[in-house]
């Protein structure tokens, strides 16, 4: 009886192991927009909580104003703008007062440490993450 694999077995197994190959790279995909999402939430926190800290320690009003439609933001005092993920939806919640246009608001912060407050929502499909803003205590926190 002779031992071994028929040619008909070696491309059936080859056509199953190219088949479970290709189903691969989409979830790299979406542990790669996971990433980019948490990413993107915390660096938006920390330009939130920069713009707090330099109205705080410098006496002036300081605001990041966020553009749904560019997918960037820019804190003021600060050159250039950053973006956001491209894949991402994003939601702004501003107070009245700090919306620019239909896809541009505002987050303003106050030598006091208050804010007008609000929220930035960052979402990929089932993946979420929101910005808060405690109008308050300018408090920034990442849910």
């Amino acid at each position: 009886m002779p031992r071994g694999f028929t040619l008909v077995e070696l491309l059936i197994v080859l056509v199953i192991g190219g088949l479970a190959l290709s189903l691969v790279p989409p979830l790299f995909s979406k542990g790669a927009t996971s990433v980019e999402l948490r990413s993107a939430a915390r660096e938006l926190a920390a330009a939130l909580r920069y713009a707090r800290s330099r109205a705080i320690n410098r006496h002036v009003e300081s605001t990041v104003t966020v553009n749904v439609a560019d997918k960037r933001y820019e804190i003021s005092g600060r050159k250039g703008t950053r973006t956001l993920p491209q894949g991402a939806d994003i939601k702004l919640d501003t107070a009245r007062s700090q919306t620019r246009s239909v896809t541009t608001g505002a987050f303003r912060f106050y030598p006091d440490g208050s804010s007008t407050g609000g929220q930035i929502t960052l979402s990929s499909g089932p993946l979420r993450y929101v910005v808060d803003i405690h109008w308050l205590t300018g408090r920034v926190a990442i849910h």
